[in-house]
């Protein structure tokens, strides 16, 4: 199976916990974990490989292409990072054609397996949504009226030939400018506003449970 992560100095602690849960809960997979970091030395990258190896996976670091950014904007305190899962099938080889993205500071409680195999048909990803009165305020805030719900993004299916041919660098960057002063979570308000509508939905009580 395909994963994908990101993180920050700030999340290595977490990310560790969420290998070592994602490894316990599937013995006998294989995963390649394709890594986009900022700020990881290259000990701590090295020491996240030996992880893998040690259950039978690997780990691919991304090199994130300057070119790809130079237009991007930058909302109040978030960095670029905010723009990596959005453009996840930019970065991610080519050969791939879908890949599981999770949140560093997940905690995996169950084979993935399932989730992974998902059909998405010709949506762009599959999500979960923590649905409630948020729902209508959201498609109001963010002009996106036709979305079933509003999707979390710390757990992603990503169809990415799809991604490919839809998820334009220019329009999320342009969604960015236009609706900054609106934006409170801005990668996944980007991503609920310009593709809330190609989203598949999943069970949030299985496959994205919020602890609160």
């Amino acid at each position: 199976m395909d994963l994908l992560v990101t993180l920050d100095q700030n999340y290595l602690g977490p990310l560790r916990v969420l290998l070592g849960s994602l490894f316990l809960n599937d013995p006998g997979e294989e995963f390649h974990i394709y890594m986009i970091e900022e700020g990881l030395t290259g000990a701590q990258v090295e020491e996240l490989s030996q992880l893998c190896r040690a259950h039978h996976s690997q780990l691919h670091p991304l090199e994130v292409p300057d070119g790809l950014f130079t237009d991007a904007p930058v909302v109040r305190y978030y960095s670029r990072a905010m723009y990596y899962r959005l453009l996840a099938a930019e970065l991610l080889p080519r050969e791939l054609d879908r890949v599981l993205y999770l949140d560093p500071d997940i905690l995996v409680i169950r084979p993935v397996r399932p989730l992974y195999e998902t059909q998405l048909g010709d949506s762009l990803l599959a999500a979960a949504s923590h649905s409630g009165l948020t729902d209508y305020v959201n498609k109001i805030r963010l002009s996106n009226y036709e979305a079933e719900s509003y999707y979390n993004s710390g757990v992603l299916l990503m169809n990415l030939p799809q991604m490919r041919k839809e998820m334009r660098p220019a329009d999320i960057f342009a969604y960015a400018r236009e609706y900054e002063e609106r934006l409170i979570l801005p990668d996944q308000d980007i991503l609920n506003g310009l593709y809330g509508t190609r989203i598949l939905g999943v069970d949030d009580s299985v496959w994205n449970y919020d602890a609160r």
